[in-house]
């Protein structure tokens, strides 16, 4: 099912359009199909990088190695700790969720608790599911902005998140939201908390950075 999205391209300025977006680089705007016409289909075609669906706009994620090497190893650690615990399903970096008509939404990382889901079972007929996602995890890159992150955890909440954490590689901090404004930050010496999505699971920050290292020989 294709759903399309509810803009008018030249309705607005594209200084209007890029500040809606969060003020982000120009160069992770797609401009085909034209800014405000994308649909899901779109999406699904788009090349890599991998993209998100936003007001009808493809727009790139933020990339970078670095990013994607600690994004991998959150959902390797979070992926063994659902799938041991039978806790639900985990998406990577290229799983999105609906959180509005025309709106889809890409973390880096996505816990989808079985609660989530009709009958605790997996859609068969949708490419992209209209669940709450439990936890939600994003690693920051340089060429994301703070307008585009509080947009993407406000609608991500509005559809029923219940916790995300969004971590900076860069000053090596993280911030656990529990909701779109109320969060709590940590420095290296803090540790990622599951709460009530991940009853047990904790991830200390130096342990994270760590594997941006080589570690010595004994």
């Amino acid at each position: 099912m294709i759903v399309r999205a509810n803009f008018r391209p030249m309705t607005k300025s594209f200084a209007e359009v890029v500040h809606d977006l969060g003020d982000i680089p120009l160069e992770r705007i797609r401009a085909e199909p034209p800014p405000g016409t994308a649909t899901d289909e779109d999406l699904e075609k788009a090349p890599k990088p991998t993209c998100e669906l936003i007001d009808g706009t493809l727009v790139e994620k933020a990339v970078g190695n670095r990013v994607s090497m600690l994004g991998m190893y959150i959902e390797r650690l979070i992926g063994e700790y659902v799938e041991e615990n039978d806790l639900g399903v985990i998406l990577g970096e290229a799983g999105h969720i609906r959180v509005a008509r025309g709106q889809l939404r890409g973390p880096d990382v996505t816990v989808i608790p079985w609660s989530s889901f009709p009958n605790g079972e997996l859609p068969e007929d949708e490419a992209y599911w209209t669940v709450a996602p439990g936890l939600i995890v994003e690693v920051l890159s340089p060429t994301n902005t703070r307008a585009e992150i509080d947009r993407k955890l406000r609608e991500l909440f509005e559809a029923g998140c219940g916790l995300a954490w969004v971590i900076d590689p860069k000053s090596q901090t993280a911030k656990i939201y529990t909701a779109a404004k109320r969060f709590k930050e940590i420095d290296r010496r803090g540790t990622l908390d599951g709460g009530k999505v991940l009853p047990g699971f904790k991830l200390p920050l130096v342990d994270l950075f760590a594997i941006t290292k080589r570690r010595k020989r004994k």
